[in-house]
């Protein structure tokens, strides 16, 4: 063992969660120990993670190792952020590359946005549980800033459509990769669009307000976003109709999926659309919810599987 190089013995620790680590490879010898302490990629996720455990990662983890950190206050663990924000030297956490907050009080999250160096973050992910409005311009600050660094991929945020729309971004934004947990207006989201000529893929979560009418009515011409490659939308309860006037604006799209509780079994209405305005896209998954009080025979059914079996969804879209 004492051969294995300490690349290959790290690529190995790689895969292994940091409880298995600690608790039991750096126990097997005085060398793992070694090479435990000196591994420097530590992806540290403490949710649901004892008060034990976490005084002993935070006691035998050098923050200066830890490239990847989650932190929670969820029920299980309900005062986790700050027992571990009195633990540790937040400074100390200077090669942080992901940072995932959740169930996160409002003024803790300034906290922690305050302490830790963001220099080499690339993704960022928070929910806010407890908001405060005294700080909204304090954590508008921190995001604009952290959005408009350039090694800066990748955003998910928990925030009311209110808070959301409050943010400033700048143009120019270097974010490729973006979730959105709660509903979001149509305001809000082709505003990001338009200041971040990276952004490539869009999950949504919740709701998309006010698509109805808003595309047409709002610019003059359309304003295309070709950027955007992959779209999720789990929780669609607009129609058709409303779909297709935003889809209108992502003619790049690859990938789509769709869940949601509207009929959107017209395969032959699909066909047209997707091979005049989507001519790139390669995968399509949509999962609907579809009740009706009327009962449906047998023909019916096989009339909206027949609409999904025509040569474009056989051949071309297999």
């Amino acid at each position: 063992m004492q051969k294995l190089p300490v690349e290959l013995f790290h690529c190995i620790l790689d895969n292994l969660d940091t409880k298995t680590i600690i608790f039991s490879v750096r126990h097997v010898c005085r060398l793992f120990r070694s090479l435990v302490n000196n591994y420097d990629r530590y992806v540290l996720n403490l949710t649901l993670v004892s008060k034990r455990d976490l005084i002993l990662f935070c006691r035998l983890i050098n923050p200066n190792n830890v490239i990847s950190l989650t932190l929670s206050n969820e029920e299980q663990t309900s005062n986790q952020i700050d027992f571990f924000i009195s633990l540790v030297r937040l400074r100390q956490f200077t090669r942080l590359h992901s940072i995932n907050l959740l169930h996160i009080n409002e003024s803790q999250l300034n906290f922690i946005l305050e302490q830790i160096n963001l220099n080499s973050l690339t993704s960022f992910s928070f929910g806010i549980k407890q908001y405060d409005d005294r700080r909204i311009n304090t954590m508008n600050n921190f995001l604009t800033s952290m959005v408009s660094k350039s090694n800066f991929r990748k955003i998910e945020f928990n925030l009311t459509k209110e808070r959301l729309s409050q943010i400033s971004w700048p143009l120019d934004c270097s974010i490729q990769y973006l979730i959105v947990n709660q509903n979001v207006t149509m305001d809000n989201l082709l505003i990001i669009l338009q200041c971040s000529p990276h952004l490539h893929t869009i999950i949504l979560k919740e709701t998309l307000d006010e698509i109805i009418n808003h595309v047409s009515l709002k610019f003059a011409s359309p304003i295309y976003f070709r950027q955007l490659t992959s779209l999720t939308m789990e929780n669609f309860r607009e129609t058709v109709d409303d779909l297709e006037s935003f889809l209108l604006l992502t003619p790049s799209l690859v990938h789509l999926k769709l869940v949601g509780n509207r009929s959107m079994f017209d395969g032959k209405r699909w066909e047209q659309f997707i091979e005049i305005n989507l001519p790139n896209l390669d995968k399509f998954e949509f999962y609907f919810d579809y009740w009706s009080s009327d009962e449906k025979t047998s023909a019916y059914l096989e009339l909206i599987i027949a609409s999904f079996r025509t040569p474009f969804w056989i051949e071309h879209k297999k």
